[in-house]
């Protein structure tokens, strides 16, 4: 077999890319693609992110941090579990599995997700941070998930109908960005002007 390099990309120096692209990395979300495949796409996500959402997709999701120590909110039958993911670790999420990657500021990561092909849907859940209950859960064709995330969060928060739990009527609104995580002696999120 011979290979054409002329349709491979050239390696990239991860730290310049990173530092070139680092005005993108901005809440809510702060993700960009580092590669944007047919099979699978890589983005590098950047703390703080301003995120109150679950995401959940049928396909696996891998997570490496390679600049500070991060948090994924996991929601299972038992409740809310914090996973903190620390610097040089890295983390699966199955499919199925609703999750809120948590990240403070001057964190960096990577992200690898299988390509949804179009019909296959994912999911953007909102919960009540009082009563837990389901308040939104916004299916979608995701083609491009830097933006449609963001885009689908704003919408949320803008709007009082969706945004307001159906079972005690707590309003979620936009989160602030996350200030920092403290780890001991539990996992503890603080957001702007929490304190």
């Amino acid at each position: 077999m011979t290979l054409d390099l002329h349709t491979c990309q050239s390696p990239v120096d991860l730290a310049k890319w990173i530092e070139a692209n680092s005005s993108d990395f901005k809440p809510p979300v702060g993700n960009k693609y580092l590669y944007d495949g047919k099979d699978f796409f890589v983005m590098v996500v950047g703390g703080p992110n301003a995120r109150n959402d679950f995401h959940v997709t049928d396909s696996e999701e891998y997570f490496f941090q390679l600049k500070g120590d991060m948090v994924v909110i996991i929601r299972d039958d038992d409740g809310l579990k914090h996973v903190p993911v620390r610097e040089g670790e890295t983390f699966f999420i199955p499919g199925g599995v609703p999750h809120a990657p948590q990240r403070p500021p001057g964190t960096v990561g990577v992200v690898v997700e299988r390509r949804r092909p179009p019909g296959e849907t994912e999911h953007q859940q909102f919960y009540c941070p009082d009563c837990h209950e389901l308040v939104h859960d916004q299916e979608f064709d995701c083609g491009d998930i830097v933006e449609h995330f963001a885009r689908a969060m704003e919408e949320f928060w803008a709007d009082e109908a969706r945004s307001t739990c159906p079972n005690c009527q707590t309003r979620i609104g936009k989160p602030a960005p996350i200030s920092r995580i403290e780890f001991e002696p539990e996992v503890r999120i603080i957001r702007e002007g929490d304190e």
